[in-house]
């Protein structure tokens, strides 16, 4: 089949359906199934009760009426997480050790000791990141052809610690541009099967929006970042393609900020206990206003030879992070 060339008006493809068919009702028990199960196991069980719910996210999700499958184990998870607070463990006893062997005033050793720690962080936070996408991508099949990312985590932690560098000096205004430019290096590198996505977009097309919410912040209360956000999605999709897909999201920044408002709603009402509603919410609000234009060339697409991580997201445990599929919450 012909590959479609970028451009092919985007109205005569044909829209492929993407829908999400859990129910609040079984992923609430499992749910509870899983808080029990922490407070008994003193929350090792945490890596299995996160796989289970994934497991039934991804089997009640389809496109095109063929459902996604989540291969990922709590054991990769509880690996990935043990080798990740080792080596945590490793850098602090190192960073102690420096602490108490380097002779100097108190306050220089505090300062210099509390910004290695600070750096060290955040490149690991960048490298955590970067890991889990990969670990979530590889353990999520659709047709059983699996998804994938390539790149370095080392790489990408090092261009975050950059252009966070220049985010610093330039107060705020360069993040749009480091935004995209990591999503150019993780998008550009992921594929499915044999066939790679595409991003071509640059923070300097959303300049002038982010600068206008920049500004008025402190008069909207923040809500302007609602709208930022919507328009960055939207042109987020825009700029990203599969060779015979194209992709739209149209909702409003109003639209985000029900969605947000509701979210925390339920949370306070159900003192937490409402998080299934709140991830199924995410996830049908996204596939309500996206759209998916192509045609899916089956003989095509081929399994990737690219080697599988074994283990992964330990260090998302470590600082407080976790997986997330398609930015729709901690699952």
């Amino acid at each position: 089949m012909e590959t479609i060339h970028p451009s092919t008006p985007e109205e005569e493809l044909p829209r492929l359906e993407m829908r999400q068919l859990g129910e609040i009702g079984d992923l609430s028990l499992i749910h509870l199934v899983n808080v029990a199960l922490k407070w008994v196991t003193l929350s090792i069980y945490h890596f299995w009760g996160k796989t289970r719910m994934r497991e039934y996210l991804w089997s009640h999700q389809s496109l095109e009426g063929d459902r996604f499958e989540y291969t990922g184990t709590g054991g990769n998870l509880f690996v990935g997480f043990l080798k990740a607070a080792l080596a945590v463990t490793l850098l602090l006893i190192l960073g102690l050790a420096l602490f108490l062997g380097t002779k100097g005033s108190v306050g220089f050793l505090f300062i210099s000791s509390t910004l290695l720690v600070y750096l060290v962080s955040q490149f690991l936070a960048a490298v955590a990141g970067f890991t889990a996408r990969c670990y979530l991508l590889s353990r999520t099949r659709w047709r059983g052809i699996r998804f994938g990312q390539g790149g370095s985590a080392v790489g990408y932690a090092a261009r975050a610690m950059g252009l966070g560098l220049i985010v610093i000096l330039t107060l705020g205004v360069y993040w749009p541009y480091r935004r995209h430019i990591l999503l150019d290096y993780k998008i550009n590198r992921t594929h499915f099967g044999t066939t790679p996505f595409a991003y071509n977009g640059t923070g300097g097309d959303l300049i002038s929006q982010f600068l206008l919410s920049y500004l008025l912040t402190i008069p909207t209360l923040g809500l302007t970042w609602f709208w930022y956000g919507a328009r960055e999605a939207a042109y987020i999709a825009e700029h990203t393609r599969r060779e015979d897909m194209k992709f739209t999201i149209g909702y409003t920044g109003g639209q985000l900020l029900w969605l947000r408002i509701g979210n925390l709603l339920i949370a306070i009402v159900t003192f937490g206990m409402g998080y299934p509603w709140t991830i199924l919410r995410n996830f049908r609000f996204l596939f309500t206003h996206l759209e998916i234009r192509g045609d899916l060339n089956y003989a095509g697409i081929l399994q990737s030879q690219e080697e599988a991580p074994r283990s992964g997201e330990g260090l998302t445990e470590i600082f407080g992070m976790s997986g997330s599929f398609l930015g729709l919450g901690r699952i």
